[in-house]
């Protein structure tokens, strides 16, 4: 009873996170397996009726029903074979293993099922309709039911194969496209960075020349050990805790003991795949726009857990606050902002969204919650 409960669940899971799963809801499945067999059915009712000798069968109502049920039986049979064959077959292969597997390996296994389904069903729609299961007539020659049987199951492959193929290349076109769109929004924040650092040392440069030359220095090693990192689609939690280092580092030198801050990864988070600078935006509002318009400065916290099958970053700060009535006091607060709301959607749509909300007794709190990978999640 455990096994098979734990079969079920495997299934369910790698089912409702693989590529059979693009039609909505579990119900929703059910009804479009219904569609296919009232389709199929009605492909063969026509069949026999194109194949009879007396024409008036097209016109009778009774023939209709009786041949168009029964090939409805047969098709329902065989719909919900092939529907159960992908459950299980996609729970027994696992869900990290198939969205490890290309999408054209996953098209080739896909209907390769659908042809294990139909080898299966087939005979026992037959048999529960009615028909004898008799493949070979006495002089060794294919019986309709044979057949029959063969022209579904190249059907049934074929479609699905043009199908599977038709969509992954859909989806590749759509990925190449995202990946373009990621790498614009991503190239419009390095420059921001770029540029408000060499204000920051454009403007020390007369008033205190040695922190000017450290603040150089520490950004020509910050680059020097990270800008190739900033063109990577995709790095780890550790190097974005790296590139936020050395980020602060830079700024820790213009604004001295006004600035104080901790980033809190824990350990067992730092592997999880990231795109790069999304958090630095954040930091940056939360400095400029939190911290750095009050007298005292203030301390901004970095922070990373998992809750759930979600990893919750956060970028906390005792200033003025991160907060949506502030995006009003400096544009670039907004468009910093839009960026990151903007690849948040590429890459994962809706289900990464970023919130900004008030901290007691002060300051501000970003929060992001991204998905984790489908190998991590329960």
């Amino acid at each position: 009873m455990t096994l098979s409960k734990d079969l079920l669940r495997r299934s369910w899971r790698a089912w409702s996170d693989s590529d059979m799963h693009r039609a909505g809801p579990l119900w929703l499945q059910w009804v479009w397996t219904g569609l296919f067999a009232m389709g199929v059915a009605l492909v063969f009712t026509v069949l026999a009726f194109a194949g009879a000798e007396d024409a008036r069968v097209w016109t009778n109502p009774t023939a209709w029903r009786r041949t168009y049920g029964t090939n409805l039986l047969i098709s329902a049979v065989v719909a919900a074979g092939i529907h159960l064959s992908f459950d299980v077959m996609t729970g027994l292969i696992g869900q990290a293993r198939w969205r490890a597997w290309p999408s054209r390996r996953r098209a080739w296994v896909a209907t390769a099922i659908a042809m294990g389904g139909t080898l299966w069903s087939w005979p026992l729609g037959v048999w529960l309709a009615g028909y004898r299961l008799t493949w070979f007539d006495s002089g060794g020659s294919p019986t309709n039911v044979s057949m029959s049987w063969l022209v579904v199951l190249v059907l049934v492959s074929g479609l699905h194969w043009l199908y599977l193929e038709n969509r992954r290349r859909i989806e590749v076109a759509e990925r190449r496209a995202t990946e373009a769109r990621l790498k614009l929004l991503q190239g419009q924040i390095e420059p921001h960075f770029l540029f408000n650092t060499l204000a920051n040392v454009l403007s020390l440069l007369e008033a205190d020349p040695p922190r000017a030359r450290g603040m150089l220095e520490a950004f020509v090693d910050y680059l020097r050990s990270s800008f190739g990192g900033l063109r990577a689609e995709q790095h780890t939690l550790a190097d974005e805790q790296r590139l936020l280092e050395a980020y602060l580092r830079v700024l820790g030198l213009r604004m001295e003991e006004r600035l104080r801050w901790r980033i809190d990864i824990p350990a067992e988070l730092a592997t999880l795949p990231l795109p790069p600078l999304l958090l630095q935006p954040l930091v940056e509002n939360a400095i400029h726009h939190g911290l750095e318009p009050q007298v005292d400065g203030g301390e901004v916290l970095v922070q990373a857990e998992r809750q759930g099958d979600e990893l919750v970053l956060s970028v906390l700060d005792d200033g003025l606050g991160l907060c949506e009535h502030t995006q009003t006091r400096q544009p670039g607060q907004r468009s910093a902002l839009q960026n990151v709301r903007e690849r948040l959607q590429q890459a994962w749509g809706d289900a990464a969204p970023l919130h900004l909300l008030p901290r007691d007794p002060s300051g501000g709190r970003a929060e992001l919650r991204l998905p984790l990978p489908a190998s991590l999640q329960h």
